[in-house]
């Protein structure tokens, strides 16, 4: 096909068929010449500056989402009747596409995938995502096994992007409350990893129907066939995991995805520790409830009767001196094991959690709890004490900076504090550009919350903040001269119809500045520009 393009994009080959959601693209950034899957749609009619507003915002929003199991976006705008988003460009192919090529997957396989799905998951909602569609189509499975999930989306995008109600495929990993009409939230996202892990394991969901109201009644009366009858190499710890994803009532589910994986990595410990009579007994057989004899269940369990034996014809290693020799033994090894770690080991350990080795906060915090916190209380004056309560106070102040910007995308802020409030007021100046403004704020966290404990984060990245600008920052004088350097972007944007960003700036301006009599004049112009917009 001929390439086209949309935005900075140019188009080659489809990715997808075409549909009411649109097609995907195999796109390459004019600029950056880097490959992206760009999904291309068309406007909705009569879709206002407002939704407009909504949809870039959230954009915003999508993009922050950085994960190994979530395909990342990369943004998206308006291109004159059509739509678009760019995401990362997965080498590789649907789970949808694999399970129909290979029917079902080894337990191993499915155990593996659904694990990182769980991974994703948690730290999406952490973050205060919902996915609330997740379906086969919407996972992908990397060339190097990384499994991620696309498709993220908000109220605003997915107006864009859906028309009319949840389809039949969606539907067929849906929890119960969702096809009862109840927004999609955790608890729902759990239940379409039981019904995903379902069909990998068996390779059908756990409900069938052809049309929707029939699956409908199916997944709200009626109980999914236990996964361990249907597919007989399923472990039943695995086969029980599934059960509760699939409860009808979201309660008995796994409390969060946190909880969900902790479940994984107990079914981890039994499954290396091979197949039991006790898993048989779960499964609901055991030979110890055969109706027969003792004689009956050893034969079952491959036991032989034993003679009793004199004390003479007691083997050298069962001799009662022996054992206890052996038990004293195994004490001292566990004694050794037991023993807390020194003060360098501490310190070796957080190191490999933190930068450069890691970028993943769930790695820092593990660091923090699990090593920092023990090295500073155990060592009070050891040598790492100072290393140890700087990489504490860097942690603490990412885990803020993560639950600002979330709070602030949910509209919680609140309930913020003066500090977090006068902390946030300052990078919104740093990200327009107004360093100056920027640094006055930062510089009062500091002055006037520096001795608070418990805003002891907020004062860090305040001080982080101070540092950033310290060498660029500008003189009062030049602030006027950069408001009106913004409106005259602004002004350009509006005119080579870039409305978004235009309206955005002059946004800003009135936000930052309403109260700074020197830029009254240009308050009053981004005022004036707005209000023409909205009468357009």
């Amino acid at each position: 096909m001929a390439k086209s393009r949309i935005g900075p994009f140019a188009l080659e080959a489809p990715l997808s068929a075409g549909g009411a959601s649109g097609q995907v693209f195999r796109g390459i950034h004019l600029e950056q010449k880097k490959l992206a899957a760009v999904r291309v749609f068309p406007i909705p009619m009569g879709m206002t500056p407002e939704s407009r507003q909504a949809y870039a915002s959230q954009l915003e929003q999508l993009k922050q989402l950085r994960h190994p199991s979530i395909v990342r976006c990369y943004g998206g705008g308006f291109d004159t009747r059509k739509a678009y988003l760019a995401y990362q460009l997965v080498d590789g192919e649907s789970l949808q596409s694999i399970l129909e090529r290979r029917q079902r997957l080894p337990w191993e396989t499915a155990f593996e995938h659904s694990q990182q799905l769980a991974e994703g998951l948690q730290y999406a909602h952490q973050m205060g995502w919902v996915h609330g569609r997740l379906k086969p189509d919407k996972i992908l499975v990397a060339s190097d096994g990384t499994v991620k999930m696309n498709d993220w989306r908000r109220k605003a995008i997915s107006s864009m992007l859906d028309q009319g109600s949840l389809d039949l495929n969606t539907q067929l990993f849906a929890a119960p409350e969702v096809l009862n009409g109840s927004e999609a939230d955790e608890k729902s996202d759990l239940y379409s990893i039981g019904a995903l892990m379902f069909y990998m394991l068996s390779g059908h969901p756990p409900f069938q129907a052809a049309q929707a109201d029939q699956l409908r009644k199916l997944v709200l009366e009626t109980q999914p066939p236990d996964i361990a009858g249907l597919v007989m190499d399923c472990p039943v710890w695995l086969a029980a995991i599934v059960k509760q994803l699939l409860s009808k009532e979201p309660s008995q589910r796994p409390y969060s995805a946190t909880a969900l994986q902790l479940a994984f990595k107990e079914a981890q410990r039994r499954q290396s520790e091979g197949v039991g009579v006790l898993q048989h007994a779960t499964a609901g057989f055991s030979p110890l409830q055969l109706q027969a004899d003792r004689a009956e269940a050893e034969k079952v369990l491959g036991l032989k009767k034993k003679r009793r034996k004199s004390s003479s014809d007691t083997p050298f290693f069962e001799r009662t001196w022996v054992l206890l020799l052996g038990l004293a033994a195994a004490v001292a090894a566990i004694v050794w094991f037991l023993m807390p770690l020194s003060e360098n080991t501490l310190r070796r350990r957080s190191e490999a959690l933190l930068p450069p080795q890691s970028e993943e906060w769930q790695d820092w915090n593990e660091a923090r709890d699990a090593y920092l916190q023990q090295l500073l209380d155990r060592f009070p004056e050891g040598t790492h004490r100072e290393w140890a309560a700087s990489q504490v106070a860097w942690v603490d102040a990412r885990e803020s900076e993560r639950r600002l910007q979330r709070e602030h995308r949910l509209n919680r802020s609140t309930s913020w504090n003066d500090a977090e409030r006068q902390y946030w007021s300052g990078w919104e100046y740093e990200q327009f550009g107004d360093l100056m403004s920027a640094w006055d704020r930062y510089r009062a966290v500091k002055a006037i919350y520096a001795q608070k404990m418990e805003v002891a984060p907020i004062v860090y990245l305040a001080d982080e903040g101070i540092q950033r600008i310290r060498d660029k920052g500008r003189t009062r004088s030049q602030l006027k001269e950069f408001v009106t350097s913004k409106l005259n972007q602004a002004d350009q944007a509006y005119q080579q119809a870039r409305v978004l960003a235009a309206r955005e700036i002059w946004e800003s301006i009135v936000e930052l500045y309403s109260g700074n009599q020197e830029l009254a004049p240009e308050v009053a112009v981004a005022e004036e520009r707005l209000s023409e917009l909205k009468n357009r």
